[in-house]
Parts: C-alpha cells; sequence; structure tokens
C-alpha cells in the first residue's frame, strides 16, 4: 500500500510538472481575491466619473460574466444592472457642452460614437452572450458607421496619447472594431508592430500558425508578455495574449505550457488585496488607478479565457 501510495505521488507531481506549476485552486483563488477590488472599483468608477470611456466598465462587466460563467460566485442582479448601464452609455446622445465649442456633438452621436474600441470589445466579449440581438445590432451599427472613408476606425478618447507609435494605436483600433464586425483583417501591410496587443488581436483575428507563432514568440522568461517591446512583463499584456490564445482553441502540450507559465506569472505578481499593479499607457513610468484597473481586469480576463 505505501509503495502504491509512493508510485501516485510520482505521477501527480509528474503531471504538475508537465501542466506547469500554477493549479486550478490557484486560479481559482487568484480570481475570487480579484473579483471584490474590480467590484469595488468598477463601482465607484460607475457611481462617480458616471462615464463609459477608457473601456472601464467593459472590461468590468467582461470580467465578472466569465467569472459568472465558469462558476464563480457573482450577484447576478448586479451584473445585469452593470451590464445594462454599459450598453445604455454607449446608446446615450451626447449633449451639447458649452464648455468645448470645437468639440460639439453631430446630430444623433453617441457616446459610443467616440469610443468605438469599447464598443466592440463589448461585442467580443462573454457579456456578448447576454445582450438582446436588437441590442447587437444597434451596437454593431455604431461601430460600421464610425469607420471613415479611408477604411480606418479613428482612436477614441485617450488613445491617441498612449506611448506607443500612433500608427500602432490606429492599427488596434482596427483590430478592434474589425473582429466585432467580423470581416476580412486589413492590416497586412503593417509590419512595425511593437506592443502585445497589437500581436495579440492578429492571432485572435487570423487564427493561423504564422499569426499564432509571432505572439508565442514574443513570450518573456517569466511566463509574461511585454507591452511595448523592450519593457518587462505586463499584467494588462499577459491577459491581452491569455484571451487570443483562449480564444484559438488550440490544445496541445506546446500551448499548455505557454499558458501554464502565463498563468504562474499572473498568479504570482498579484497584490494581497487582489489588484495588480500595472504601468499606465500613457505614461510608463508609473502606475495609476485606472491602470491598475485596467491591467487587472485583464489579468482575470485572461486566466478565465484561457481555460475555457
Amino acid at each position: 500500500m505505501k509503495r502504491l501510495a509512493v508510485s501516485i505521488s510520482i505521477v501527480i507531481s509528474l503531471t504538475e510538472a508537465a501542466n506547469g506549476s500554477e493549479s486550478g485552486s490557484d486560479i481559482q483563488d487568484a480570481v475570487e481575491r480579484a473579483l471584490p477590488y474590480l467590484e469595488e472599483e468598477g463601482t465607484w468608477w460607475i457611481e462617480e466619473k458616471a462615464c463609459v470611456s477608457c473601456h472601464h466598465s467593459t472590461f468590468f462587466v467582461w470580467a465578472k460574466d466569465l467569472a459568472l460563467k465558469q462558476g464563480y460566485s457573482v450577484e447576478k442582479g448586479a451584473l445585469e444592472q452593470q451590464r445594462n448601464w454599459v450598453v445604455e452609455s454607449f446608446l446615450t446622445p451626447i449633449e451639447p457642452d458649452p464648455k468645448q465649442p470645437d468639440n460639439q456633438p453631430k446630430p444623433g452621436e453617441v457616446q459610443g460614437d467616440r469610443n468605438v474600441e469599447g464598443v466592440s470589445q463589448l461585442l467580443v466579449s462573454a457579456s456578448a452572450d447576454q445582450l438582446r440581438e436588437s441590442t447587437k445590432e444597434r451596437l454593431l451599427k455604431i461601430v460600421a458607421d464610425n469607420r471613415n472613408d479611408d477604411g480606418n476606425w479613428a482612436p477614441g478618447g485617450q488613445l491617441p496619447r498612449q506611448k506607443r507609435p500612433r500608427d500602432e494605436t490606429q492599427a488596434v483600433s482596427n483590430q478592434w472594431a474589425i473582429s466585432a464586425l467580423g470581416v476580412k483583417p486589413i492590416d497586412d501591410s503593417y509590419s512595425a508592430a511593437k506592443t502585445t496587443e497589437w500581436f495579440a488581436m492578429n492571432a485572435y483575428l487570423r487564427k493561423d500558425a504564422a499569426s499564432l507563432n509571432q505572439l508565442l514568440a514574443r513570450q518573456n522568461p517569466d511566463g509574461g508578455w511585454s507591452w511595448i517591446d523592450g519593457e518587462g512583463s505586463d499584467p494588462e499584456a499577459t491577459g491581452q495574449a491569455l484571451f487570443a490564445l483562449g480564444r484559438s482553441r488550440v490544445k496541445d502540450d506546446r500551448m499548455s505550457e505557454v499558458i501554464s507559465r502565463a498563468r504562474d506569472f499572473l498568479i504570482q505578481g498579484q497584490a494581497e488585496d487582489g489588484h495588480w499593479e500595472t504601468k499606465s499607457t500613457k505614461d510608463r513610468t508609473k502606475s495609476t488607478r485606472v491602470s491598475d484597473f485596467w491591467g487587472s481586469a485583464w489579468a482575470v480576463i485572461g486566466l478565465l479565457e484561457a481555460g475555457i
């Protein structure tokens, strides 16, 4: 009996080594610790900022809908209200602002027209499954109607201020819109990508071996991905990479190892209060309340998307 116990122990150890050091309980613990933080910050944003900008609330409901789908304790009534608030905010007409005479809304312009990335992310997210078809059609119309004559979608909000090449921000905005509409990628000529977000979205959109291998090649020795070339691993970038890998539906030993190492990176980097410190995309020297929320939401999304 003792020999059998030792043999079983060896088999378990070998299995854990093959699958990485993270376990289902580690992932569950990380998500359970993150959810209260996301709830507090997401609720604060809705109540105090009353603004759907910065994609803040899209990531919030995406993470919660994924958690609910996978059996985590999420209050359904509150989530439904938050999800509805996000949708209604996107569809709310923009009121003229006397303080910004040069930035007056066009006739019929709604909040989502100035945040196409956020609308697109909602349509790609797990939350989209909870939307009525008529609501999806209205949101899709926002995305389709905001395509410029040159084929691009103008980056919304503060995205043009991100610390990466402006052309890449443009390319990523295109990728999110394309992902929502389900049309053919248009970035064939773009070859100067420096951020994981571009590579993750390219892999998600194309779903071919070449684009997937490009993303996998960017994984750092610590298991994470850098937001931009030349920097250390980042929770936001790692979550985005895991999202793309999870949606690729590739299931083999190599992918299992890649995902396991990425999950290890996230689990080990989580703070005691459940959040992940994340550098701002506008100032890479510091983290902010908003950037920490972005990174933490993406970390949860990545941990859960990669397990679907």
